[in-house]
């Protein structure tokens, strides 16, 4: 019988598709606007860095990888996307631009009552014309 050895096909460096990032990344516990083809949903930010996020989204239609996508941040910034990678109820964005001052877009300690009015205004993002 003779013995026979394997190829390592993948090696063990190359990181989980969520691990790509280089940027320093925020937890973000907030709804985001999300639009693609013509869509438009209320989703959740997972974390958020300087080049991308991770993005929880529920049943339904999701974008495809590759997809570009517009996403509006709690504050009301929008940033422009590709979509890198999807798994179970979450997908990988890469921003266009970096996204300067990451931690004081997800800083709402001070907004007071202004706090629901970004909410409005980030649902009536998602409706149609």
């Amino acid at each position: 019988m003779s013995s026979f050895q394997t190829e390592v096909l993948v090696p063990e460096s190359i990181e989980a598709d969520d691990e790509r990032r280089d940027g320093i990344r925020h937890i973000a516990r907030q709804h985001v606007a999300l639009n693609f083809r013509g869509i438009r949903l209320i989703c959740d930010l997972v974390d958020l860095s300087e080049s991308g996020a991770k993005i929880s989204v529920g049943d339904g239609i999701v974008p495809n990888v590759g997809d570009r996508i517009a996403l509006t941040l709690f504050d009301g910034t929008m940033l422009d996307g590709t979509v890198t990678w999807l798994r179970d109820k979450h997908l990988g964005l890469e921003f266009l631009y970096p996204v300067p001052n990451v931690d004081e877009r997800l800083d709402f300690e001070n907004l007071g009552r202004e706090f629901f009015g970004r909410a409005v205004t980030l649902q009536k993002s998602t409706r149609r014309p």
